[in-house]
């Protein structure tokens, strides 16, 4: 999810648990620092790093320890003072690996003794009704000195919050059916991506053929169990794995080739719905090989325009 909403919501759990200044600055940081992963101008090294090994519960863990033992060391280091400092990180650092967990990219929370990514695939990298509570709440909770009333706030906040993503779990699975009723191949995967709104979806059936991707991408109201459009993207040669060495004189020997590139990998990894283009240039002398993922191409946001482009002589 968005940065801000995950500061935001630190800031909210700290007013709301009337800790001091200092102690609330260390929550609202312990909400964002997991994303210390994404501070870098380069796209190929935001891609490998990204929502990788930082945002495990492990690595959450050893982040809380630091800060605890830190805050700690500057108070004279006692038990009284580095236990609840740390269980306020840790906290703060499980909330933004729940909250990331909702959006449709996954992470493999278990690293290192697992990489078996998770994804819920609840709600978009922002969204609008989680925020449009939240923002209200902080502003609320921030003026306001009575603590039963700040308790009665953050009860409702939280019911709202509930009620968002239960709406969104079942008109994912509304979207779901939908299509399914479309008589999908059993062998196919269908893959439902959340908009902004949760009662619109996308939803793609992926399925495999030879060296060849093939996905039916459609646009489903969830309420109304309707169709709203559908297209198909081919992705041909996208798994073709029998030679990666030069020279690359076809497509799919490109393409494998271009694997080779630790960003094409990272990018495959991170992708939904992973597609290639590949081209010769009009001198016939170089391979254009061209990853995105069909899912960022329809989605919101930051994320609609990362590629990878990778040139092969």
């Amino acid at each position: 999810m968005d940065l801000f909403s995950h500061g935001l919501l630190g800031f909210v759990f700290g007013q709301a648990l009337q800790l001091d200044t200092n102690v609330q600055i260390i929550l609202i940081i312990s909400s964002v620092i997991l994303d210390i992963d994404a501070v870098h101008t380069r796209r190929s090294v935001w891609l490998q790093f990204h929502r990788g090994p930082m945002h495990s519960l492990f690595s959450a863990t050893l982040i809380s320890l630091a800060i605890g033992t830190t805050y700690s060391f500057l108070l004279h280091f006692s038990a009284e003072v580095f236990i609840p400092i740390f269980l306020i990180c840790l906290g703060g650092s499980f909330s933004h690996i729940l909250l990331d967990l909702l959006t449709p990219r996954s992470l493999a929370v278990l690293w290192p003794f697992s990489n078996e990514k998770v994804v819920f695939d609840l709600t978009s990298f922002f969204d609008p009704i989680f925020l449009g509570v939240l923002l209200p709440t902080s502003i609320f909770v921030y003026m306001v000195d009575d603590l039963s009333i700040i308790r009665i706030v953050m009860v409702v906040a939280n019911v709202l919050f509930a009620l968002n993503f239960g709406v969104r779990y079942f008109e994912r699975d509304a979207a779901i059916e939908t299509v399914k009723r479309l008589n999908v191949d059993a062998d196919s995967k269908v893959v439902p991506l959340p908009t902004l709104r949760p009662d619109r979806w996308w939803v793609a059936v992926k399925t495999q053929s030879e060296n060849r991707y093939n996905y039916e991408i459609y646009n489903v109201d969830s309420i109304g169990n309707k169709i709203l459009s559908h297209s198909r993207v081919e992705s041909p040669f996208i798994d073709y794995r029998n030679l990666t060495e030069r020279p690359t004189n076809s497509p799919q020997k490109a393409v494998a080739f271009s694997k080779r590139d630790k960003r094409v990998g990272a990018f495959i990894e991170q992708s939904r719905l992973p597609a290639v283009n590949v081209t010769l240039s009009d001198d016939g002398g170089t391979w254009q090989v061209f990853w995105y993922d069909v899912f960022m191409q329809l989605s919101e946001g930051a994320f609609k325009g990362i590629t990878i482009k990778v040139e092969i002589d």
